[in-house]
């Protein structure tokens, strides 16, 4: 309060009393200051005496008017994030909050605009902020400091090594904080799988392929920070190959058809054959077994990771038949027939093809058992053939058998010889024999009359009956090879027939009948005329010839000549006439 008090001179004003109105201590300041405990209106009195006991007294009334109650809440936060103050200021009793100001401590300018501001802060730590809140009245203020945490931020980090499909992956939390602990780790793998919550999970994942692979790291504050990372998980191999089995004493081929996606290369091959030789690099490889039978074949494929996968097959190496075969001859006379018999074997498996080559041109399919003749084309020199059999299994596997000059077939004569004539009579029955054998060193003949000959040109034989003659000429070789020539002659009847021209029936035993003569007759009919043409006589036996009579034998014909008709067959039925005169002389 200023005491602004006067008195006229020479009068002075020596002592001053003040009452504030708030039963609060007086004072006899001529200025003095004076605290109100509580707003509101009070009466304010200043008694001022004089030296002369001369008082007087002024009574104002004041206005002690209650500031804002400053208030705000806040929660410590995290660094980057901004923290949020709420403001909650008391309006005073009289008037209300004109204006604040906030001072958040880190240096930056005041900020007098917002009531419920948020602010970023550049750093962690502790900061003091400050508010001040203005009245309306006077801009009585308030003042209220709070200290705010700033939680440093986690550095979410993490390590891992790429794997290939079916390895699990291990995942190691590098994270730090500068200020606490890390408390909480939160796990996206990125393939749609469940969440993990441990510090160091590893993951499985259950196809190839690019992962984006997330880390959420919360400190014991509650800070939160999120590192994302790409995983490959590098596909394995498709491991395949074919094979086609093979024979004993074969290579087997194998056909390497791996493949692996384009994002990986293959880059090697390592094949196990499965018979204990040697691995072997190569991509499409062939290799020969040592014997037939089974044998687990593996191919392992290697990508430019090291990704591996491998398969195993069963190769076959088929066993070759084992050739035999026999025969039931080997050497002898052309023709030269055998039976051929296949006596081949198989360990496992049959036989289910056979080829003959037999040496002369012949070729015989699919017959184990079966006959075949040779022949030999010379007829001096005996001739030798070669006979090869081969056999084919189930399994295709074919083996071949050679014997060399296996079969000798000795020449055969050829036995023939030319008789002439080949049909005859009995009145002629001389044949001409001329031997055409060829190849022939030895000559039995038989002229099939129970006669035969050793020569090699017998002289003309005679047959000394008539008949069907079967000449036969047998002949051989040094081989003893022999050959059979053989013809037929027929000696045949001869028809003959004579009749006399005369005859005397006088019965001196000579010349007394008159009849036809011959041989080979079957038949007989004879008529006897006289010159008047009556028949006198007439015979159909010619056993019955006419003995000179007449009128059926009872006289005797006169010498005269007489006409006589004959008829004869033969004895292949051959008709025959004759007719003529006969002379009858008595």
């Amino acid at each position: 309060f200023t005491n602004t008090s006067t008195v006229n001179l020479p009068a002075s004003i020596s002592n001053y009393l003040w009452t504030f109105g708030d039963s609060g201590p007086t004072g006899n300041l001529v200025n003095l200051n004076h605290y109100y405990a509580s707003a509101g209106s009070y009466n304010v009195a200043l008694i001022a005496t004089t030296a002369d006991a001369c008082a007087d007294t002024l009574t104002i009334p004041v206005n002690v008017f209650d500031p804002p109650v400053s208030g705000f809440t806040f929660n410590n936060t995290c660094l980057f994030d901004s923290a949020a103050f709420t403001n909650t200021t008391l309006d005073p009793a009289t008037g209300s909050v004109a204006n604040w100001s906030w001072n958040f401590g880190d240096g930056l300018a005041l900020n007098t605009t917002e009531y419920n501001p948020s602010h970023l802060f550049a750093s962690p730590g502790n900061y003091e902020v400050i508010l001040i809140s203005y009245s309306s009245n006077l801009g009585c203020a308030d003042t209220l400091k709070d200290s705010i945490t700033i939680f440093p931020m986690p550095v979410g980090d993490f390590s891992f090594t790429n794997v290939c499909l079916g390895r699990p992956m291990s995942f190691n939390d590098l994270s730090i904080v500068s200020g606490g602990s890390i408390s909480g780790w939160v796990w996206n793998f990125g393939d749609g799988s469940a969440i993990a919550t441990i510090q160091d999970p590893t993951h499985t994942f259950s196809n190839p392929g690019t992962y984006i692979v997330s880390l959420i790291v919360t400190s014991n504050n509650s800070c939160n920070d999120t590192t994302i990372k790409s995983v490959v998980v590098h596909p394995l191999p498709i491991v395949q190959f074919n094979r086609a089995n093979v024979c004993d004493g074969s290579a087997m081929q194998f056909n390497n058809l791996s493949s692996i996606a384009t994002t990986d290369t293959i880059q090697s091959w390592v094949w196990n054959f499965g018979d204990g030789s040697a691995f072997n690099s190569n991509q499409n490889p062939s290799h020969l077994y040592a014997s037939n039978g089974s044998y687990p074949v593996e191919l392992m494929v290697i990508s430019n990771f090291g990704c591996q996968d491998s398969i195993t097959k069963t190769s076959i190496v088929n066993p070759n038949p084992v050739v035999s075969f026999t025969s039931t001859d080997t050497i002898g006379c052309e023709p030269l027939c055998i039976s051929f018999q296949d006596h081949s074997a198989l360990s496992t498996g049959v036989n289910v093809g056979w080829v003959w080559n037999l040496g002369d041109g012949s070729v015989i399919n699919n017959s184990q058992t079966f006959d075949h003749c040779y022949t030999n084309d010379s007829v001096y020199s005996a001739k030798t053939f070669n006979v090869t059999i081969t056999v084919t299994s189930d399994s295709g596997c074919i083996s071949t058998l050679s014997k060399n000059n296996y079969i000798t077939a000795y020449p055969a004569p050829v036995a023939g010889f030319n008789a002439q004539p080949e049909i005859t009579t009995i009145i002629d029955p001389v044949i001409s024999i001329t031997d055409l054998s060829i190849g022939a060193n030895i000559w039995n003949w038989s002229f099939g009359d129970l006669t035969s000959s050793a020569l090699f040109n017998p002289p003309p034989h005679t047959y000394s009956d008539t008949g069907s003659f079967t000449i036969t000429l047998v002949t051989s070789t040094t081989y003893g090879c022999v050959d059979s020539a053989f013809q037929t002659i027929i000696i045949e009847p001869d028809f003959v027939f004579y009749i006399p021209n005369v005859f005397t029936p006088d019965g001196d035993g000579i010349n007394d009948f008159f009849t036809g003569k011959g041989v080979y007759i079957k038949e007989f009919e004879m008529s006897i005329f006289d010159r008047w043409g009556n028949l006198i006589y007439r015979s159909d036996d010619i056993s019955k010839p006419w003995d000179g009579k007449a009128n059926g034998g009872t006289e005797m014909a006169q010498g005269d000549a007489y006409v006589y008709t004959i008829k004869v067959k033969d004895f292949k039925m051959g008709k025959h006439s004759y007719s003529g005169i006969v002379t009858l002389v008595r």
